[in-house]
């Protein structure tokens, strides 16, 4: 008897604990910014963090960035990078682990250059705060926002090349389409619908978007990010880089056998980030 796939069900799972372990975390990291700043944080939220009015533009430059607000996606970039030279490094380690590191890889790499690449161009999100805080120095605003839009677009396709390309750790056959076809399928296309869903999902309730400071379209544009592994999900399975990458061998098959620990821990976070994270913890 032929034993059931839960190859599907693993994936969503795992995608929805790279998302809880990527945008929260995300501005866990602001938390603990403000915190270690000694700021009176008023709330923490899955898609912001409000701290009582303090004057950073008195801080040294570094600081002023780093509390402001770029300390979050640069974190998130260091993680992102240091979890994919992990996955080259490490060539054994079960399948399910392997799953859910590429996906958090994906993600880390995501937030944190997503956020320098509309930055520097909209002035927007995270590096908005941070420019508001060099008003005293337009030169200054302007080379940073080239600075992080050249590294943010460049970074945009680096970070489509390797989602495409981690995609291969998990096709035996890279020649087969319908085999490329039910890994990308998986790994990437299921990652974008869960970050799209959640992230729209948690943002509804959020206090900034139901007071009305901000537009729920507005954090429904920054989601917009995780577009990338769509994108990556037709390049793997349209065979437009059909063979692997050298130095990305097939690793495993993705796990089929169930996981139900994992599968409920990632419905119970994905709960929490929407239902408690949204509306907002108070201090």
């Amino acid at each position: 008897m032929k034993q059931k796939n839960f190859s599907m069900i693993n994936c969503i799972s795992t995608a929805l604990l790279a998302f809880f372990f990527t945008v929260p975390l995300h501005e866990f990291f602001h938390l603990a910014t403000f915190l270690l700043n000694g700021d009176k944080v008023i709330y923490f939220t899955s898609g912001s963090v409000y701290a009582a009015e303090a004057n950073y533009a008195l801080l040294p430059p570094l600081q002023r960035i780093l509390v402001a607000g770029g300390s979050a996606s640069i974190l998130n970039a260091i993680i992102g990078i240091i979890l994919l030279i992990v996955l080259l490094k490490v060539e054994k380690m079960p399948s399910m682990l392997r799953l859910f590191l590429t996906m958090l890889m994906g993600g880390h790499l995501l937030e944190g250059f997503g956020y320098f690449l509309i930055g520097g161009i909209f002035a927007a999100g995270d590096w908005g705060n941070v420019f508001s805080y060099f008003q005293d120095s337009p030169g200054t605003v302007t080379a940073m926002r080239i600075i992080l839009a050249v590294i943010g677009a460049v970074s945009a396709v680096a970070i489509l090349y390797i989602a495409t390309r981690m995609t291969y750790q998990f096709i035996e056959n890279p020649t087969d389409k319908e085999e490329r076809k039910y890994v990308s399928l998986r790994v990437n296309l299921v990652l974008f619908l869960t970050a799209f869903i959640v992230g729209a999902l948690a943002s509804i309730s959020l206090p900034s978007v139901r007071s009305g400071e901000h537009s729920y379209w507005m954090f429904f544009i920054y989601n917009s990010m995780w577009f990338i592994y769509l994108v990556a999900f037709f390049y793997a399975w349209g065979g437009i880089m059909v063979k692997p990458a050298k130095a990305v061998p097939y690793r495993c098959k993705l796990p089929e056998k169930p996981y139900p620990v994992v599968w409920v821990i990632a419905v119970a976070l994905t709960l929490v980030d929407i239902f408690v994270f949204g509306p907002g913890i108070y201090f």
